[in-house]
């Protein structure tokens, strides 16, 4: 008999929370790793959607249009080991998406961005962002993904 494939949210996950400050043109890697395998934080998913949340005391040259953060999905193919990563570069092959900003911010008032859907692999991940706003990132920024599924029924 058929059956019908539909859409099925996932839940919220905090990849990273209170984080220290961030300096431009540096990468920093979430305190939680991402688990698409069976059983992980993000079991079963097809897509997801992530959400950065930060501020900066200064906001100069942070204007309409800016690119803030680039997000990087860095893959565990033995899902134990993960590539060794720089503190400014990461393989354009694990760049996922640019965090933009759609208004100018305010300084020292949190901002939330998100990101394009992401296509995923059940694979452990780590994600990292790269601060590309050209100001330091106060601390506390947070990084949370959203996961799609299917449901058969």
């Amino acid at each position: 008999m058929a059956g019908n494939i539909f859409w099925k949210e996932g839940s919220l996950v905090t990849l990273s929370s209170s984080q220290g400050s961030l300096a431009t043109a540096t990468a920093a890697a979430a305190g939680v790793n991402m688990s698409c395998v069976s059983g992980g934080n993000c079991a079963e998913a097809f897509t997801g959607q992530f959400a950065l949340t930060c501020q900066w005391a200064t906001v100069t040259g942070i204007a309409a249009g800016t690119d803030v953060a680039d997000l990087y999905l860095v893959p565990s193919i033995d899902g134990t080991n993960f590539p060794a990563i720089g503190t400014g570069v990461i393989s354009p092959n694990h760049y996922v998406g640019s965090f933009i900003c759609e208004l100018a911010p305010t300084a020292s008032t949190n901002m939330l961005f998100v990101s394009p859907e992401v296509d995923l692999l059940p694979r452990l991940y780590k994600a990292y962002i790269i601060n590309q706003s050209g100001q330091t990132m106060s601390s506390s920024w947070s990084l949370t993904v959203v996961v799609d599924q299917g449901q058969y029924t």
